[in-house]
């Protein structure tokens, strides 16, 4: 085996590197510390139509680039400092290219003492050109997600107030009719007036129920108030009767954000304490708004049985999983980070930091 192992060393060492240099499609050269090519493979070559005597010793931003000062794109001034790899990505103006530029330093030195650096230069204009085209189709499909979110909301307004203005008040006529109806039958008709009652009553719970309606549709008096009024009413109208106890805290001057940031905070507490009725178990939650000079901090937490987040949001367990994706593309539309920090007994916390632009007056 010793000699085998000796045999194997012995064959490596014949091998010229160059050679392997040159078997390389891309630019790679040899350059000391000051910019001098101490080697350039076939690429280099072919690509600049010089003879390697006319590249060994040249001044690499001249040969390259036709410079007499160091091409903007190379680190190799940051490698030397650095003692470091350094790699780059640049768009050579002269060559319309984006370019890959590395330095790597070697322990090998020119014989008057300098150090050889490894400089690897490749074509990346097709991946650059890939990921501007997969960047503009994010780009359009924000957009889009964000028009659908706003043709979705104005319709859920509308509904919410064709309700509010003609189904609602039909109902509220119908309980006053059935009041003033109880109101003429004689006191003898027992069974009339019960039914009455009855009818008066379901005419009431009806009502009540259209309200929650309403206002899951669109919270109107968020529109009037702002955002911390309304999530105060959502808590106080529609929270306590799930048994939870949620408390409401704010730091801060309050102030109004632009509709479209305060009706998607809206959206994404009311789902994120829609979460926390159906799945966390808990019994206690606290929604706080910390207003700062830049920002708007928001945090939901309660003190239930928490998930495995990763579970959940491969959306296996639907329809949690699309509910937690959505809160997070909500929150993005408004240029807002959402984060959710939760393990399995200890509760969870979610997070949400939005930009204090677009304040209203």
């Amino acid at each position: 085996m010793k000699d085998k192992s000796k045999s194997a060393t012995k064959m490596v060492s014949k091998v010229d590197f160059r050679e392997i240099l040159d078997a390389l499609p891309f630019y790679v050269l040899l350059v000391d510390s000051e910019h001098r090519i101490v080697h350039a493979n076939k690429a280099v070559q072919i690509e600049l139509g010089l003879d390697p005597v006319d590249i060994i010793g040249g001044y690499c931003p001249k040969v390259i680039h036709g410079l007499d000062t160091p091409f903007y794109g190379c680190p190799l001034e940051e490698a030397v400092e650095k003692q470091d790899a350094v790699e780059l990505e640049v768009f050579d103006q002269q060559k319309e290219l984006w370019v890959s530029s590395a330095i790597y330093p070697t322990t090998q030195f020119t014989q008057d003492g300098k150090r050889i650096y490894l400089h690897m230069v490749t074509d990346i204009t097709s991946r650059k050109q890939a990921e501007e085209q997969l960047k503009a189709s994010r780009e359009r499909i924000f957009t889009l997600a964000a028009h659908l979110e706003t043709v979705k909301e104005e319709e859920r307004k509308r509904i919410a107030r064709d309700l509010h203005d003609e189904t609602s008040q039909v109902v509220a006529s119908l309980s006053a009719h059935l009041d003033a109806a109880a109101n003429v039958i004689p006191e003898s008709s027992t069974k009339a007036r019960t039914l009455l009652k009855k009818a008066r009553e379901l005419s009431v719970s009806i009502l009540d129920e259209l309200h929650k309606v309403i206002y899951e549709l669109h919270p109107f008096l968020l529109d009037d108030l702002g955002l911390v009024p309304a999530v105060e009413s959502l808590i106080d109208n529609y929270m306590k009767t799930s048994g939870l106890n949620v408390g409401l805290k704010t730091t801060g001057k309050i102030r109004r954000l632009s509709s479209e940031k305060e009706l998607t905070l809206f959206r994404v507490i009311q789902e994120a304490l829609g979460n926390i009725v159906r799945h966390a178990k808990a019994g206690n939650v606290t929604v706080s708004f910390a207003f700062q000079k830049e920002t708007l901090k928001v945090k939901i937490i309660d003190d239930g049985i928490g998930f495995d987040i990763e579970k959940v949001t491969d959306l296996k367990e639907r329809p949690r999983g699309l509910g937690i994706l959505g809160m997070r593309e909500r929150t993005g539309l408004i240029n807002g980070i959402m984060n959710i920090h939760t393990r399995l007994g200890k509760g969870t916390e979610i997070s949400i930091v939005v930009p204090m632009n677009n304040l209203r007056d």
